[in-house]
């Protein structure tokens, strides 16, 4: 049974899930991140305007999952989506997601939002 699906928007985003009974729970998560592109090139002439134009930058975030402040998950750098299925948890059990990242456009305001579904039982 799904029973919510929050999302943030930025980094150092903390998702927080109070689990409300004993039972095995399923987090599916999806990053959403904007275009990102590096600075542009200076042309021949050091000028601005005949350079190139920047290149495209993957996303480095890095979501960490926590059961009650012990780490229970850490996603690799870049992936735009995750899936923990059977955690097994406690009637009031705290699950937190937080994004991180060093990447300069990553660090930029709402460039990176993440979405959770929950649910609780089998799959």
């Amino acid at each position: 049974m799904a029973f919510s699906k929050p999302s943030a928007s930025g980094l150092g985003t903390i998702l927080t899930v109070n689990i409300p009974t004993s039972d095995i729970y399923n987090f599916m998560g999806t990053l959403t991140a904007t275009t990102q592109v590096s600075a542009a090139t200076a042309g021949p002439g050091g000028g601005a305007g005949t350079g190139t134009g920047g290149a495209d930058v993957q996303s480095q975030v890095v979501v960490t999952v926590k059961q009650n402040g012990t780490t229970i998950f850490t996603s690799a750098a870049g992936d735009l989506g995750f899936g923990l299925s059977a955690v097994v948890c406690a009637a009031s059990d705290v699950i937190t997601f937080t994004t991180s990242s060093s990447l300069a456009q990553d660090q930029q305001p709402n460039a990176i939002r993440l979405t959770l579904a929950v649910s609780e039982g089998p799959i």
